[in-house]
């Protein structure tokens, strides 16, 4: 029992890691350096 909810938690948490990396690689880019400061260049 306790492996089953162990084997979904590890399954649930790699399918949000890697739908985030998807979000990242697919969203616009961003204007501007990487420290998010606001510049422009």
């Amino acid at each position: 029992m306790f492996e089953s909810i162990f084997i979904g938690l590890l399954f649930i948490g790699a399918l949000g890691y890697v739908g985030n990396r998807l979000r990242k690689e697919f969203s616009p880019k961003k204007l501007g350096c990487a420290k998010g400061c606001g510049c422009e260049k």
